[in-house]
């Protein structure tokens, strides 16, 4: 395996450090000497979004299937991946953390995108291709309503009593057929009433692609922006 030099190796590590802080991965990268070189470690010390369990057999194996030139090794409280050259480390950032990269920036843009609407969603992501939007609200679902006008549907809440079950279960229907047709087959919805001390609760399930495509629909017309303000 070829090694790089000291000044290739530093900047490696930059781009290995911010690979993993935009992946959202619980992990922290340094460089150490071996023999004669030195090398990266990305040190993980969490498996939170990782595609395998933090123990050695586990990670070799991924690292093998995934086609990433390195070496893992479980410590007591941690595990490190060890990266010789700026080849692993492009596999590595490639094939681990892109996914979760890339979804990263999609919920950020969702985000951005809702707030333009006076829409404020927690966005998670389940896995690097699905995420999960939840609307915490004591209007009577008016974030709903508002997600509907965006999308061109202002009346979606139309003749609906949004206080009670049964209309909140039908508003449910319609922005589950509303969505679907905005941003294909499989996204779900799902409302869960409130009561006294908690809020109603809007729920709706989308891929990642989904999710980018619902960012750019909403925020495509400004002038539904201006309403919704």
């Amino acid at each position: 395996m070829v090694t790089t030099d000291e000044s290739d190796l530093l900047s490696l590590e930059r781009v290995l450090a911010d690979a993993v802080d935009h992946a959202g991965i619980t992990g922290h990268v340094n460089r150490r000497r071996a023999g004669e070189a030195e090398i990266l470690e990305l040190r993980l010390i969490g498996s939170r979004r990782l595609p395998f369990s933090l123990t050695t057999d586990a990670a070799t194996a991924w690292l093998k299937a995934a086609g990433v030139n390195a070496t893992a090794v479980y410590y007591d409280a941690y595990l490190v991946i060890s990266l010789r050259d700026k080849p692993s480390v492009d596999q590595l950032v490639e094939r681990l953390l892109r996914p979760f990269m890339y979804a990263e920036s999609v919920s950020e843009r969702l985000h951005n995108a809702l707030a333009q609407h006076q829409l404020h969603a927690e966005v998670s992501l389940q896995d690097s291709g699905s995420m999960v939007l939840v609307f915490s609200d004591s209007e009577n679902l008016g974030a709903a309503v508002r997600l509907g006008a965006a999308l061109g549907a202002g009346d979606v809440g139309e003749g609906l009593k949004l206080h009670r079950p049964g209309g909140m279960r039908k508003l449910a229907a319609r922005m589950r057929l509303l969505l679907t047709g905005a941003l294909g087959a499989g996204v779900g919805v799902l409302i869960e009433p409130g009561c006294a001390h908690v809020e109603d609760e809007l729920q709706i399930r989308l891929t990642v692609d989904q999710g980018l495509r619902l960012a750019g629909r909403i925020a495509a017309d400004p002038a539904r922006a201006e309403e919704a303000a």
